[in-house]
């Protein structure tokens, strides 16, 4: 089964390029055949779209490598 990763980032994100430098390096090994792919998000209709939390965000297969905290109030 093949894996996808996902960068979500916004234009001109300071983070996204050394995000994706490691996630090259790392997926080789990690998961041998894996696609990865760089989408730009650059409006709020493209970020609500996507569920987009903020630049840069990892997502293996759909989900996010770090999820929020769950919605509503709560003890953390």
């Amino acid at each position: 089964m093949a894996v996808t990763v996902q960068v979500l980032m916004t234009p001109g994100c300071g983070h996204a390029e050394a995000t994706l430098q490691l996630l090259r390096a790392l997926l080789p090994g990690l998961a041998p055949g894996a696609t990865l792919e760089a989408l730009e998000v650059s409006t709020a209709e493209e970020a609500a779209r996507l569920g987009f939390p903020g630049s840069p965000t990892v997502r293996v297969d759909g989900r996010d490598v770090e999820p929020g905290p769950p919605p509503g109030p709560g003890l953390g």
